[in-house]
């Protein structure tokens, strides 16, 4: 969830994406030696020390790279901001120091010291290594046949093992509870007895964790493309499934009324089908690459849809490139969402601890296909949701942690987003999470992609405002589009100009 976001950045800091932000010292008492960090004097890089496993706090240790950005104008701030960008995978930490602008408004910048600390299994905090890619285009991840699913756990199982022997004891360790608790050490270091706390996409299951585990620490949180980690794996699945189907009809219904789609005058839905039909008897060549696969083509075509409307123009694009007998578009987006070894082994290794598969045998698996098949006619059941379930039917280490759907209380107001049309977290997620967190608020914003913040002005200032003064907006207040259509133009590259209703 977010991947792509994340793959972008990384992409863009592969000098130092490998490493630490900084070799901070450590100091008594769980303080933070505070340090300029290297190349960006204006944040300070530390690090903090936290049991490798919480159950038995006085065992081994491991370390937490932390960056912090203060405030920009001391004399209005009001606390610190913990920031999780999504994933899981996101090195949380380079983009505070690095990249700044592209994840926080100039207002949230103004008013917090920013910080962000990278997950434990991520970037600075003991990145998760695998010996095998996580994706290989030979094994299925919709099985047609028995021996085809078997291949399919083989695989899973061999990558596990290979991530455990490569990463040692920590992959054991790396479940989101266990983030949350590191958060809350995070806290007390940096000595604040509450925290504001923005989560974008997973960091909306980070963000719902801290506030069932540590109530009382929280300040304001904002959940931003929220993940109902309550509901089983085949709600999840089917909810998912439903999402990037709308998603698919409102790219299409979008190319059917603007001259600025490479379809526009074409069926696209009868395009795209064609082109899945191809890839099906033949992979799609790529000039200087391995061809496409069918399900690599539907699932690249689902990372530019959680990008809608910006990345609108670049899918039509892609798709037209592809029938001309170059899916050269699609292979960028795949190097970025499938081939990077060092987000793609967080991400699987992260969410096979969090969620099971809900899978006994190939007949569940058949049976869900089916479902989602029907579901989706388009895009067949791809969704992240599916990839996670599949990927870790045979995982060597069982879920660490089982959905618990009763209510979070003791929090102070939450404020949960969900967007009327995104691919990757459905609307329905945000309704069900706020539903669950006692005393929260839901924020509606009317339009295609993933995610709000930064991408919706309206979203934007409410949640700023929410997160600096802790007063929700009001109920049901859903920022729409000030011009049609409501959903955006995809292909644009300014964030959506939106007002407020509320109902």
């Amino acid at each position: 969830m977010n991947r792509i976001l994340m793959a972008c950045l990384l992409a863009a800091a592969v000098a130092v994406s490998g490493s630490p932000p900084a070799a901070a010292a450590r100091t008594p008492g769980g303080s933070i030696a505070w340090q300029p960090c290297a190349g960006q004097p204006e944040a300070e890089c530390g690090v903090v020390e936290v049991p490798l496993n919480w159950d038995a706090p006085s065992g081994p240790k491991i370390t937490l790279s932390v960056v912090r950005r203060k405030a920009t104008d001391p004399a209005a701030r009001v606390g610190t901001l913990f920031y999780n960008p999504g994933g899981p995978g996101g090195q949380t930490a380079m983009i505070v120091r690095d990249y700044p602008s592209f994840a926080f408004s100039n207002e949230l910048r103004r008013r917090f010291d920013v910080v962000g600390v990278d997950p434990r299994g991520v970037g600075g905090s003991g990145a998760v290594r695998c010996g095998l890619p996580v994706h290989d285009p030979g094994v299925r991840q919709f099985p047609r046949t028995p021996a085809e699913y078997r291949t399919m756990v083989a695989h899973n199982a061999a990558l596990g093992r290979s991530c455990l022997d490569a990463t040692g004891p920590l992959l054991r360790h790396i479940d989101t509870v266990s983030v949350a608790r590191d958060l809350d050490a995070v806290r007390a270091a940096l000595g604040e007895e509450k925290v504001s706390y923005l989560g974008k996409s997973y960091g909306t299951m980070l963000g719902a964790e801290y506030a069932r585990l540590f109530p009382g620490r929280v300040r304001t949180m904002a959940l931003d493309g929220a993940v109902d980690r309550a509901l089983s794996p085949d709600r999840l699945v089917t909810d998912a499934t439903v999402a990037v189907e709308d998603s698919f009809e409102q790219f299409a219904a979008w190319c059917d009324r603007t001259d600025q789609c490479p379809l526009r005058g074409r069926d696209v839905g009868q395009v795209w089908d064609a082109l899945v039909g191809r890839a099906e008897r033949d992979p799609i060549p790529i000039n200087g690459s391995r061809p496409l696969t069918a399900e690599e083509l539907r699932y690249v075509a689902y990372v530019f849809l959680t990008q809608l409307p910006e990345y609108g123009v670049g899918l039509a694009t892609a798709i037209v490139q592809a029938e001309q007998g170059d899916a050269a578009l699609f292979g960028t987006m795949r190097g970025q969402a499938l081939d990077d070894p060092a987000s793609t082994a967080a991400y699987r290794s992260i969410l096979c601890l969090d969620i099971a598969p809900g899978l006994d045998d190939f007949g569940d698996l058949r049976r869900r296909h089916q479902q989602v098949r029907a579901l989706a006619p388009h895009l067949r059941g791809t969704s992240e949701f599916w990839d996670m379930t599949t990927g870790c039917v045979g995982w060597p280490i069982p879920a660490a942690n089982t959905p618990r759907p009763g209510k979070i209380h003791g929090v102070p107001p939450v404020l949960v987003v969900g967007n009327t049309h995104d691919a990757a977290t459905p609307l329905r997620w945000a309704r069900s999470l706020s539903a669950r967190i006692e005393g929260s608020g839901l924020l509606v914003n009317d339009g295609l992609g993933h995610t709000a913040y930064l991408r919706s002005t309206c979203a934007t200032e409410q949640m700023d405002r929410y997160l600096a003064t802790g007063r929700l907006p009001a109920a049901e207040t859903t920022c729409r589009a000030a011009d049609a259509p409501s959903t955006g133009r995809p292909g644009g590259s300014a964030p959506n100009t939106q007002v407020p209703t509320a109902r």
